[in-house]
């Protein structure tokens, strides 16, 4: 290319597809820019870099990864105390850990989108996973309505899909079930109580959810 960069040789690498809004344009040393293609690269956010190399180079603006937001999302969990590790090995904490640690195979699929994930759908996840996983066994013994009709993961579809992902949050519901069914073991009248029905609601929606999407590939 020519010393001098017109704004027709501009537009020539635009129209290209060779330079876009907000690239980084790097010329020559010594390269003079007319008045029009510096006023032309200004209006398009293009910033101009000179240097020692031999020819003009675009280096593209760094692609803004979607769903940021969910580096932001927190599950509650606990600090292990290890003069109480006996603490850990009941049915309601085992529980409470699967269940975690489900949500986050979950979490972990919707991060790998290339496509925009609804936040005010798996924000209500989130709150009421904690909700499940901050309940004490009083808590649970008074029966406190732990809603799942708001709940809308079957809503939520996934561009492009980690089948092995998939598979791995679908066998998670049967480790949720076997914990689930160690907890009423040991507390049968709970078995119909509120926190233990939504679990149940909650496991068969991913199992839908999961269902669908290995189906349809």
């Amino acid at each position: 290319m020519d010393k001098l960069l017109t704004e027709n040789s501009v537009r020539q690498l635009m129209r290209q597809n060779k330079l876009s809004n907000q690239d980084q344009l790097t010329l020559p040393r010594g390269t003079i820019l007319t008045p029009a293609a510096r006023s032309f690269l200004g209006e398009h956010q293009i910033k101009i870099n000179q240097t020692n190399a031999t020819s003009v180079a675009v280096q593209a603006k760094e692609a803004v990864k979607p769903n940021q937001w969910l580096g932001t999302v927190s599950l509650t969990i606990p600090t292990v105390d290890f003069n109480q590790l006996s603490r850990f090995g009941t049915p309601l904490i085992r529980l409470q850990s699967t269940l975690r640690k489900q949500f986050l195979l979950l979490l972990t699929l919707l991060s790998e989108q290339s496509e925009e994930i609804d936040q005010e759908i798996v924000t209500e996840l989130v709150e009421f996973v904690n909700s499940l996983l901050t309940k004490t066994f009083d808590q649970i013994l008074t029966n406190a309505d732990c809603p799942t009709d708001k709940l809308q993961l079957t809503a939520l579809k996934l561009g492009q899909t980690n089948m092995l992902g998939v598979q791995q949050l679908q066998s998670s519901i049967g480790e949720v079930a076997i914990d689930l069914a160690d907890y009423v073991r040991m507390q049968p009248e709970l078995q119909q109580a509120n926190y233990c029905q939504a679990i149940v609601q909650w496991q068969n929606m991913i199992q839908t959810w999961t269902q669908t999407i290995l189906e349809s590939r």
